[in-house]
């Protein structure tokens, strides 16, 4: 977490907003100075042009430790390069990419520590002409900003194994998925639980042996519980088949026994969950129609008890998460925590769901991230996210995702990579140290057959190939090394 207090001897900027009386006190650039800063006047924009520009200010005779450096950036959208950094503190150079957002502000931070009692603040960029990059805000601070979950879902993995699914390093070499996955630096799993699937996977007994397989190369695990016998999301929240004629007190019954039973079984295994989500991506409820709420959360409050109840009288250390999709709605985010809040459902956790291509910009994450991070003051995981490598399909079934390109973040392993990236970077800007980190959506989900969509059709195809972290051969993609870069 980045400390908040500053002592004396920290590192000052000096005009650290660029607005000077000397308009460029403090700082060596290239730039020229604009007025429509970030909450103030002015704002230091880099041109475009064959040349790079730095922009830096260096600070000495500052103690040795971690520091954070945090600036607010913002751009044309199309720049070849840019990012801010800090160097000259120790043997490596730190930095944080500026993502691709036309005309809008996102704050980015990264971390370095100084071992030589000075350090350099660098804000560079390269663009064609006529783009631009700007700066603003610039702040340096004591402490470490680092993202502690860095995760993926993985729960078609063992269906996938089973009917052939092969899984390698970039080299080629042929390897278990979750080795591969953790050598890159990956510490979180996350996994679905269903309650009767129709295919036999994605039930109690696959995750009780996925939890001992993760135990043993020291992955933490999330369970996701849907509370249905197959897909549950903001568009369906089908009760089980077995739990259908239930009243609203039998489905309550029905919702702790489930979540306790699974629970318990892990714990007595020695594999106690590391977090639980009651349902998966709620915003409109679960277990419709009782649990809907687009009249009352009345319902849906009493089963999310019920729920957070079973998790811990099971297992007390275990996080609770309510996780929603849209992550970059903020009013729909304040109404629904503003309504569970008053019906005083407890939880620990905040999970999001964001998909660029739905889910607005990265500046509309940020916003909903740092406001609700605040307003709520409770840690947050983005627990969904993807963005295809391919706009092929690899199964003559066709994806999901193949035409809903981003600007600046091509379907190519190096635009799925630089996307996973910004969404790091904008997690881990969140205020009050409270964004814990990213997961990637079902990393394992290559194309075999037999390990289709659809749990009813064994014969289905894959609609996801295109955005998992192996590619077409198998093999890991550049995104993946990212997870050794909290």
């Amino acid at each position: 977490m980045v400390q908040k207090n500053r002592t004396p001897t920290d590192p000052v900027v000096v005009n650290p907003g660029f607005e000077s009386v000397n308009p460029l006190e403090g700082w060596k650039t290239a730039g020229i100075l604009e007025t429509g800063g970030y909450e103030s006047e002015m704002r230091l924009t880099h041109p475009g042009g064959h040349a790079p520009v730095e922009t830096i200010q260096k600070l000495r005779d500052i103690p040795n430790g971690w520091y954070t450096l945090k600036v607010w950036v913002s751009s044309s959208g199309k720049q070849k390069e840019a990012y801010v950094a800090l160097k000259d503190c120790d043997t490596e150079e730190a930095r944080a990419a500026v993502p691709i957002v036309r005309d809008k502000w996102l704050q980015i931070i990264v971390s370095a520590k100084v071992t030589k009692r000075t350090c350099t603040i660098s804000l560079y960029s390269q663009a064609e002409e006529g783009e631009w990059v700007s700066f603003d805000n610039v702040e340096v601070v004591p402490g470490h900003a680092a993202l502690t979950v860095m995760g993926a879902d993985i729960s078609s993995l063992k269906k996938s194994e089973d009917m052939g699914g092969v899984y390698a390093y970039e080299d080629g070499t042929q390897a278990d998925a979750l080795e591969i996955l953790r050598d890159h630096g990956l510490n979180y799993a996350r996994i679905r639980v269903w309650v009767d699937s129709p295919d036999g996977y994605h039930g109690k007994a696959q995750l009780l042996e996925m939890a001992k397989r993760l135990k043993k190369k020291e992955i933490k695990l999330l369970v996701d519980f849907h509370y249905a016998d197959s897909w549950a999301d903001p568009g369906k929240q089908p009760k089980p088949a077995s739990w259908e004629n239930l009243d609203f007190e039998g489905l309550k019954k029905a919702l702790y026994e489930h979540t306790f039973d699974v629970c318990k079984s892990l714990k007595e295994q020695g594999t106690p969950p590391d977090m639980v989500q009651v349902g998966n991506e709620i915003t409109n409820g679960m277990l419709w129609p009782d649990g809907k709420n687009d009249k009352s959360f009345d319902n849906l409050a009493a089963l999310l008890k019920e729920g957070y109840r079973a998790v811990k009288d099971c297992s007390f250390e275990t996080l609770v998460m309510l996780h929603l999709d849209n992550g970059g709605n903020n009013e729909m985010y304040r109404w629904w925590f503003d309504s569970i809040l008053a019906q005083e459902v407890p939880f620990d956790l905040i999970g999001v769901s964001y998909y660029p291509y739905w889910h607005g910009t990265l500046a509309d994450l940020q916003h909903n991230l740092n406001d609700i991070a605040l307003r709520y003051d409770k840690d947050i995981i983005v627990v969904e996210t993807a963005y295809a490598f391919t706009p092929d399909d690899n199964d003559n079934y066709e994806n999901i995702i193949h035409s809903q390109e981003q600007p600046g973040y091509p379907f190519t392993p190096a635009g799925q990579a630089r996307m996973l990236a910004d969404v790091m970077t904008v997690t881990r800007a969140i205020p009050n140290g409270h964004g814990l980190g990213v997961m990637w959506w079902d990393a394992t989900w290559t194309a075999v057959p037999g390990n289709g969509w659809d749990p009813f059709h064994p014969t289905s195809g894959n609609n996801w190939e295109n955005q998992a972290l192996f590619d077409y051969d198998n093999r890991a993609l550049p995104a993946m090394k990212l997870f050794n870069q909290p």
